[in-house]
Order: C-alpha cells, then sequence, then structure tokens
C-alpha cells in the first residue's frame, strides 16, 4: 500500500491539521483535491462552482480538524464536507434566483 492510500497516514495528518500544521493541509489536498473536485463538479455541473466549494472544503479541514473523531475515513469526511457545501451553494443559487424574480 503506497502513501497516498494510506488511511491511517491521513489520520496521522489530520491530527497534526488540529495542531496547526501547514503542511499537513498541503498534503492532504495535494492527495484528496482532485478527487474533492471530481465529486463536486458532478454534483454541481460546473467546474467554476466546484473549484470554489474544493477549496473551502480544505479550509472547512482546517477548521474542523480538532473536532475529527476517526469514525470515518478522511477521504469519506472530506467529500460529506464537500456534499453539505454543494448542496448550501444550490440553496444560496436558488434563494438567489427567487429574490431576483420577486425584485422583478
Amino acid at each position: 500500500m503506497n502513501a497516498a492510500s494510506d488511511p491511517q497516514s491521513d489520520r496521522e495528518l489530520v491530527a497534526r491539521v488540529a495542531r496547526g500544521d501547514r503542511a499537513a493541509v498541503r498534503l492532504l489536498f495535494m492527495r484528496h483535491h482532485a478527487r474533492v473536485f471530481r465529486f463536486v463538479a458532478r454534483q454541481t455541473g460546473s467546474e467554476s462552482m466546484a473549484d470554489d466549494i474544493a477549496n473551502e472544503v480544505f479550509l472547512e479541514l482546517w477548521r474542523q480538524a480538532p473536532s475529527f473523531e476517526g469514525r470515518s475515513e478522511v477521504s469519506t469526511w472530506l467529500l460529506g464536507i464537500a456534499r453539505f457545501k454543494a448542496l448550501s451553494a444550490f440553496r444560496k443559487r436558488k434563494e438567489d434566483w427567487i429574490d431576483d424574480e420577486q425584485a422583478a
């Protein structure tokens, strides 16, 4: 098994992120960004939106790392954050569209 697919290694990296280790965030970003991006692009149908959301996922990783309990794989946790952010972006876009319609 290589380091990129070693879930224990990912968990150790999240623990390092929780202690403020920026290098650990960069490594997790390199390992998981492409997968998160593809997932969000499929969810949203927009590469531009997917890029923004994928980046937000890693900001959220930085914020939430201290509360990561390890009940799932890190990749699953990141995709869960991505799914929530994609759904939130859709809701916001829909609300913005409704507001524009109402304003007209």
